[in-house]
């Protein structure tokens, strides 16, 4: 095999589709072999306009002197670059992270920053064969599932990993065939983090006594893997419109038509809901997903805290996370006319109980001279009780919300319609009795409850 990678990695890069004829490519260059030589092959690759970005972690010593290497280097080959500067430890400790986690973190950030501050459309990353076995190993040592098994995407989002074929050692030799000076990171070997002891103690005794090619069959794994998840999950996303919506800017899941999925889906559909809540691309845990899963099947109602974002179980749907409902003020209901109370719009029509009335298909009628008028629109209060239509005897508004299965977080919002007496419709829910149309009633009051033109609801795309 030829030291010189060139020919295959802009192959990779066509196969498949890391870039696009209008990308701008933003190199994260560390000054170790691997982002030198993605910087190298890129450059030499012409694909796309290039620039260099480079983060002191403020970890080493010798930090500072690799970036004015990298600096050097960007110039030598004339690039521009982009230097950026961030005390990772202090972030750790603010955030109560580890410190692997805090640099991630803080580097992704600075990534976005620069590409919209200088107008990159992709960021290319120096993770190679080796990384991908290490990070499949990790993850099914956690428990994870296919999504994890199928490691690092060549593509995600705007991040593409051109180096993914090839192994660290086919790495070094590009760099020494072409005389290109690097740095190694001491941190990499320090058994103090958990990659680090995968990569020198055990995988080389996997190697050395069961597969020596264990490596190569890991990141094998991730590419077969690969490919089923990504079959399942677009099989799990054209479900979605008919499973979930968007209302008062929560998602919302249908209930009955989720327990109708395999249990594979079932998860992958949680995943997804809970990805697109948090507005994140990390996928909660698998113990996380089975105690969701399992409340929904078997609770009519509950709370289920996850990290960034709260679920909550209704008896028709699941809403991740909390929505927002605007406030609104009681007052008096016009006749005829139309009010808007939050999220709902209330209008009201006076007809003639002639020889062309017909009973209301939406809303409720009323005999409006059975009514004590002014009539008045408000938020349920405790101890409000009706006497609700066909019944003798009163009931508690908070029963009949409940028996309607009303959302808890909808209740306090739903309008109440009252005469100067008593209620005499809990909106969408139940009517009262008092008012009920009779054959020598003269003029019908029709009141119909619709949603505010802001408040429709919205598909899951």
């Amino acid at each position: 095999m030829s030291v010189d990678l060139l020919t295959e990695f802009a192959a990779n890069i066509k196969a498949r589709q890391l870039l696009e004829p209008h990308d701008k490519v933003l190199a994260a260059v560390s000054s170790g072999p691997d982002s030198i030589a993605l910087l190298h092959l890129l450059w030499r690759a012409q694909v796309a306009p290039l620039g260099v970005f480079h983060l002191n972690h403020m970890l080493r010593p010798e930090a500072e002197e690799e970036a004015c290497f990298v600096a050097a280097y960007a110039k030598e080959l004339g690039l521009s670059f982009y230097a950026y500067q961030y005390d990772v430890n202090a972030y750790a400790g603010e955030n109560r992270v580890s410190v692997e986690t805090a640099a991630r973190e803080v580097r992704y950030r600075l990534l976005e920053e620069c590409m919209e501050k200088h107008g990159y459309t992709k960021a290319a990353l120096g993770h190679h064969k080796d990384d991908q076995a290490e990070t499949v190993l990790l993850h099914l040592m956690r428990g994870s599932g296919l999504a994890g098994l199928s490691g690092m995407k060549p593509m995600r989002d705007r991040y593409i990993r051109p180096l993914l074929p090839f192994a660290k050692d086919q790495i070094i030799a590009y760099c020494d065939a072409f005389s290109l000076t690097y740095y190694h990171d001491r941190s990499n070997f320090s058994p103090e983090f958990e990659r680090n002891r995968l990569r020198l103690e055990l995988i080389p005794l996997i190697e050395a006594e069961y597969n020596p090619r264990f490596r190569h069959q890991l990141a094998q794994l991730a590419e077969i893997v690969q490919a089923d998840d990504a079959e399942l999950t677009q099989q799990a996303e054209r479900m979605l419109p008919e499973l979930a919506y968007v209302r008062y800017g929560a998602l919302h899941l249908r209930r009955q038509e989720f327990c109708q999925l395999s249990l594979a889906f079932q998860r992958r559909v949680l995943q997804s809901l809970i990805a697109m809540a948090r507005q994140s691309g990390y996928w909660a845990a698998f113990e996380q997903v089975e105690s969701l899963r399992a409340l929904v099947l078997n609770n009519d109602r509950f709370t289920y805290k996850l990290p960034l974002l709260t679920v909550i179980g209704e008896p028709n749907t699941i809403i991740f996370g909390e929505p927002q409902l605007p406030a609104w003020e009681p007052g008096t209901l016009p006749v005829s006319g139309e009010v808007t109370a939050g999220v709902f719009k209330i209008c009201t029509e006076v007809l003639p109980k002639g020889p062309e009335y017909a009973v209301a298909d939406q809303g409720e009628d009323f005999d409006i001279a059975r009514l004590h008028l002014p009539l008045v629109y408000r938020k349920r209060q405790p101890g409000d009780v009706m006497r609700a239509f066909g019944q003798s005897g009163k009931k508690k508004v908070k029963d009949l919300l409940i028996e309607a299965k009303i959302p808890r977080y909808l209740r306090d919002h739903l309008p109440v319609i009252c005469d100067q007496e008593e209620i005499i419709w809990l909106c969408g829910v139940r009517r009262s009795e008092k008012g009920r149309v009779v054959p020598g009633t003269k003029d019908v009051l029709r009141i119909k409850l619709g949603d505010a033109d802001c408040h429709h609801d919205q598909p899951v795309l």
